[in-house]
């Protein structure tokens, strides 16, 4: 983990960029597909299917994320972790994916170094850990709680590599 620009995130801007991960279009919309693969797989399944079901899972998918982000919002404020996605200045496939996948445990500190992102890390397990709480009993216990946090960062791993390559699919040149 290399040096890099200083940081320069206000505690304004730091707010913002939490109010925008709680509350803006991409966390209602992708809680919003999220629980309709829920609904797709019948997971969980006592809450079944219909609407009702539905609105279960996407309530339960939006608290888990408030949840998640005001951890990570408090404790980047405690550490000074800048946890904001800056793209890679590497170059080829492998180096660039692997920058992706690692920038979900990842944060900038006020310096610009890369460095292990505790409040990343304590959102997402806090938050799996939380919404265990109101989740049905087939949520419970440290597999399911283990489970959902991989899924967690397995999904931000994926939303980073899409932000790593999509300006290279779009800018693509006509063949």
């Amino acid at each position: 983990m290399g040096p890099a620009e200083p940081s320069q995130l206000t505690e304004k801007q730091r707010f913002q960029l939490y109010v925008v991960s709680t509350a803006g279009p991409v966390p209602l919309l992708g809680e919003a597909l999220a629980a309709g693969i829920g609904q797709w797989r019948n997971s969980p399944e006592e809450w079944g299917q219909g609407w009702g079901a539905y609105g279960q899972r996407y309530g339960s998918n939006l608290a888990y994320n408030a949840v998640r982000q005001t951890i990570t919002y408090g404790t980047s404020v405690v550490f000074r972790e800048d946890n904001r996605y800056f793209a890679s200045q590497k170059h080829g496939f492998w180096p660039r994916t692997g920058y992706a996948v690692l920038s979900t445990v990842t944060a900038r500190n006020p310096d610009g170094h890369r460095t292990f992102s505790v409040s990343s890390v304590t959102g997402v397990l806090s938050g799996s850990a939380i919404s265990s709480m109101w989740g049905p009993p087939s949520w419970k216990g440290v597999g399911n709680i283990g489970k959902n946090a991989g899924i967690s960062f397995a999904a931000t791993a994926g939303f980073n590599l899409v932000r790593e390559f999509l300006s290279d699919v779009l800018h693509r040149p006509a063949k």
